[in-house]
């Protein structure tokens, strides 16, 4: 079997590089030199197999390299390795050790990663082989591992019932490479495998994994149950435990709020300044000075709002939002922050701007003790294909699981909406999430040969939208999707818990699209 092992070493990645060598042609790339597509495709072709170690927090220069391997790195391999029929992929028990010890947690239990910088990198990178393997020709493999220690550390140290030994890691990296092989399970989708040690101690109990059809069967008892887990917090699906006794963000008889805006050279951002300036004080920032965006009135599309300049209170700012040092100065003073950056198809910025730049604005609102912080982003819904919601007519929620698949912007706009949404839940900010489809204008010539798409909004809508976002009361949950529709008659898609939310209403209907 032809295998490449992408990591960055470590106790795991360099045993199973010696235990396949001996009967596989086995090829190393480091995972940081995947976060090149070119690398990352040479490295890739002709193997049949990708096994991916994507933390690299103890070799990497800051938590944004390490997040960046995870995204990035893990992106390139899996969308590059055209020959592969399977991508495993070694992650951690850890997004689960806030549930209570007494509770008999398996694969079926969904993920609570802290926002821990090697938590959020594994799990960023479950979602991304998640996705792809919705669309790809090839089967991914997560492998959750609990703590992986030698016979060594086995003998020597006090007994952890987190601990799986390195033998039994092994085996299930073996195991996941002939998993489905020679029956007839599905050779495309997704799995995932949760591996612990062996014996009635250990901390998360063996479940799917231990099935005939994967066949794990750890050899090595781990001791008895280390101290209880700290106490559960919020899931992501459950209510919020946001104070009744907290004000809306804008309460009737309060002082202007200051808001930064990041991306306000951008027409939302433009729409959204325009709407919001009589009733906030606003820090404009973007990456280049707005006043030369100003000058240049160059539209985005055909009828796209531009920006302009506002007299202080207001101010604007040159901020490039991968700088975290940056981020977190434009962020101090202010009581709550609009993310409205984007980048599309470039295969390094996209990644940098969408997901690293939700890290640095979410840890400025933490260090600023920001509580509202209002993030936008496309719908995740449109995507064609057996993984999007194409051939649906009933796709009315906004709490549908996004569907990004491979394209370049959902994906790292994904990433950095699920970052958003760890920070949210473990500080306690609340996050209304904008989703928001194709942008028109109303009085522009209609340029679709099928009219509009049933996702579509107007650019003022669009920005008026994130207006709203700040002035609505405590939500039901820290981060909360929200649809960004205009009242479009396709019925396939719906407003209403946006509406009900927010108290925002699209003005535009867009009939001459």
């Amino acid at each position: 079997m032809r295998v490449l092992v992408a990591g960055n070493g470590g106790l795991l990645a360099d045993a199973l590089v010696a235990s396949l060598s001996t009967a596989h042609d086995v090829r190393v790339i480091a995972a940081s030199d995947a976060l090149d597509r070119d690398p990352a495709a040479q490295a890739s072709a002709g193997r049949e197999v990708v096994v991916h170690f994507p933390l690299a927090a103890e070799s990497a220069a800051s938590p944004l390299d390490a997040l960046d391997v995870a995204g990035r790195a893990t992106y390139n391999l899996i969308t590059t390795a055209t020959e592969a029929k399977r991508f495993v992929l070694i992650s951690t028990l850890r997004h689960f050790e806030r549930y209570p010890a007494e509770w008999h947690v398996t694969e079926r239990w969904a993920p609570r990663p802290t926002t821990d910088v090697s938590d959020l990198a594994s799990y960023l990178a479950e979602i991304v082989v998640r996705e792809a393997a919705r669309v790809l020709p090839l089967k991914g493999i997560a492998l959750r591992l609990g703590e992986v220690v030698t016979d060594e550390m086995f003998r020597s140290n006090p007994a952890d019932s987190r601990w799986v030994h390195l033998d039994d890691a092994l085996h299930a990296v073996e195991r996941a490479l002939a998993f489905g092989s020679g029956t007839s399970a599905s050779s495309s989708g997704w799995s995932v495998f949760h591996i612990p040690g062996g014996g009635s101690h250990t901390r998360f109990p063996l479940g799917q994994a231990g099935e005939p059809a994967f066949g794990y069967a750890p050899r090595h008892e781990v001791g008895a149950p280390a101290a209880p887990a700290p106490p559960p917090q919020t899931p992501p699906d459950a209510p919020a435990t946001v104070s009744s006794s907290r004000t809306p963000i804008t309460a009737p008889g309060s002082p202007r709020r200051r808001v930064v805006v990041f991306g306000a050279g951008g027409p939302i951002g433009a729409v959204f300044a325009a709407s919001a300036a009589a009733d906030h004080v606003l820090r404009l920032a973007d990456i280049r000075p707005l006043a030369e965006i100003v000058a240049e009135n160059r539209p985005q599309n055909p009828g796209a709002p531009v920006p302009r300049l506002f007299d202080p209170p207001h101010e604007a700012r040159v901020v490039d939002i991968t700088d975290p040092d940056q981020v977190l100065a434009a962020a101090e003073g202010m009581d709550a922050i609009v993310n409205v950056t984007a980048m599309r198809n470039h295969p390094i910025e996209a990644f940098r701007v969408n997901m690293l730049g939700s890290y640095n604005v979410m840890r400025a609102a933490v260090a600023h003790g920001i509580r509202r912080v209002v993030q936008t982003g496309p719908s995740q819904i449109s995507l064609a294909g057996p993984a999007g919601y194409t051939y649906d007519d009933d796709v009315v929620s906004s709490d549908l699981p996004a569907r990004p698949g491979t394209e370049l912007y959902f994906v790292s706009k994904l990433l950095g909406q699920q970052i958003c949404c760890a920070f949210a839940y473990e500080h306690h900010i609340e996050v209304p999430c904008l989703l928001i489809g194709p942008l028109l204008n109303p009085a522009g010539t209609p340029s679709r040969p099928h009219g509009a798409y049933p996702f579509s909004v107007s650019w003022a809508d669009a920005g008026e939208a994130v207006h709203w976002a700040l002035h609505a009361p405590p939500l039901p949950r820290p981060f909360e999707p929200l649809f960004v529709v205009a009242d479009l008659p396709h019925g396939r898609f719906s407003n209403e818990k946006t509406k009900r939310l927010l108290g925002w209403v699209p003005r535009d209907r867009l009939d001459r699209h």
